[in-house]
């Protein structure tokens, strides 16, 4: 199915799409679509909606859903202005020079919050629900969840399993 096709299959749907700031669970096994879902979404029904688009995603060099869009690029360097992608997984040098992991996604979310408040903004948190930093406290994504709409910030999380995202 070309993009076209799909886009044209979500504008036909029966409900009006939210454009005031909300939060998605877009949950499907892998392989499904959830990823090109959501980038068609902000193709069509969301194109120009949000003035900022931050996507935090541990994968996104190896998922071929964000390389086949023109409009992100290279994921290292995107060619929308207002486009942010991060990995929330950083490399961490110790005094001794052992490298180890260290997940920051609350951080980032903290960060972006602050620099994006008042600001029409979108996160998708794509491939992180199963990671530790979602699995223990959750104090940043809460507050994004619940108090996000009044900073304009909008919250979309893909994920495998619907029961590993937040149970706010």
């Amino acid at each position: 199915m070309e993009t076209n096709e799909r886009s044209e299959i979500h504008s036909d749907s029966l409900y009006e799409l939210p454009k005031y700031p909300h939060c998605a669970i877009i949950c499907g096994q892998t392989g499904c679509g959830k990823t090109e879902f959501v980038l068609d979404l902000l193709e069509g029904e969301y194109s120009g909606v949000f003035k900022y688009i931050v996507i935090l995603c541990p994968t996104i060099q190896w998922n071929k859903a964000y390389k086949n869009r023109e409009w992100i690029g290279d994921v290292r360097k995107p060619k929308t202005k207002n486009l942010i992608i991060v990995n929330p997984i950083v490399e961490v040098r110790e005094a001794n020079g052992s490298l180890y992991e260290e997940e920051k996604l609350q951080e980032l979310l903290r960060v972006f919050f602050k620099k994006y408040a008042g600001h029409p903004t979108l996160y998708i948190i794509d491939d992180c629900s199963a990671t530790k930093e979602l699995t223990k406290k959750k104090d940043m994504l809460s507050e994004l969840a619940f108090s996000g709409r009044h900073a304009e910030q909008s919250v979309w999380v893909i994920s495998q399993r619907y029961n590993s995202v937040l149970k706010i």
